[in-house]
């Protein structure tokens, strides 16, 4: 009754783990940007506290940046997926 099954898993390819990757930055990416939306236009709330404002502003805009950041980085993975489709 103890018998063994061999569970083989396809060998994935260097183009579908980098399509694979591609699209998981530009989805964590576009997650980040629209958190940092929303923090930005928070900061037009607390604009009577001058302290407040900044930290929400760098917040947004460093939100912004590291989304857009990833995004872009995520897209030329899949880009680059794309152009090698024999990899």
């Amino acid at each position: 009754m103890t018998e063994t099954v061999e569970k083989v898993e396809p060998r994935h390819t260097k183009n579908e783990m980098l399509k694979r990757d591609g699209e998981t930055g530009m989805a964590v990416g576009l997650f980040v940007l629209a958190l940092g939306i929303p923090v930005l236009i928070g900061t037009l709330f607390t604009l009577d506290n001058h302290r407040a404002a900044i930290v929400n502003a760098i917040s947004g805009l460093v939100l912004l940046l590291i989304g857009g950041w990833a995004t872009i980085y995520g897209w030329v993975l899949f880009r680059r997926a794309g152009r090698h489709k024999d990899a």
